[in-house]
């Protein structure tokens, strides 16, 4: 059976807690903040008791027309059956603090944020590309990637590929002594 999870209004928890610049819209579950904040908030509502939001569902990114990025986070409490949406400004280095250490989903959901947008985690504890191979040098999902007709998909990232290859051969022939080539 569904149940229907309940719309609360945390401005006055956030109020009491949160020690930075914010917006929260509790008609809509939707707090926005810098992405500077974000360990205080992932601390908030990870460890309170009274928002025990203990479920990551979804986190995302999002590039706006003028190019700035957004994560997007949502988050349910199994406990208290309410919800919360965060949307964290990403500052022009595009690095973001992880929130693996307090929820295992975001995982894999931080992977697919760098692959696609380039967003990085600090702090993720094996932050590479989930769908691309690592010589790949763009990211799909910018809106200022063009795209253009691919004949052989296997042909991605093909130039990359070989500067990859030569990189490694030539780093395998530096290790090895000259005698044993």
């Amino acid at each position: 059976m569904n149940q229907v999870l309940d719309q609360k209004d945390f401005s006055e928890l956030f109020s009491e807690s949160l020690k930075f610049e914010y917006e929260y819209d509790p008609a809509t579950q939707i707090l926005r903040l810098d992405a500077a904040h974000l360990p205080e908030l992932f601390a908030l509502l990870a460890n309170d008791e009274r928002l025990a939001m203990g479920y990551l569902r979804d986190l995302t990114a999002k590039e706006q027309p003028e190019g700035e990025f957004h994560v997007v986070y949502n988050w349910a409490s199994i406990e208290h059956h309410h919800t919360l949406m965060a949307v964290a400004k990403v500052p022009g280095s595009l690095d973001v603090p992880s929130a693996t250490q307090y929820w295992e989903s975001a995982n894999w959901m931080e992977r697919e944020a760098w692959d696609m947008f380039g967003i990085r985690f600090a702090g993720h504890p094996d932050l590479r590309r989930i769908y691309l191979e690592e010589t790949v040098s763009f990211f799909p999902l910018r809106k200022s990637f063009k795209v253009s007709p691919v004949q052989n998909v296997r042909d991605l990232g093909g130039s990359e590929r070989e500067i990859a290859k030569a990189k490694a051969k030539a780093a395998k022939e530096a290790k090895e002594p000259a005698g044993d080539r």
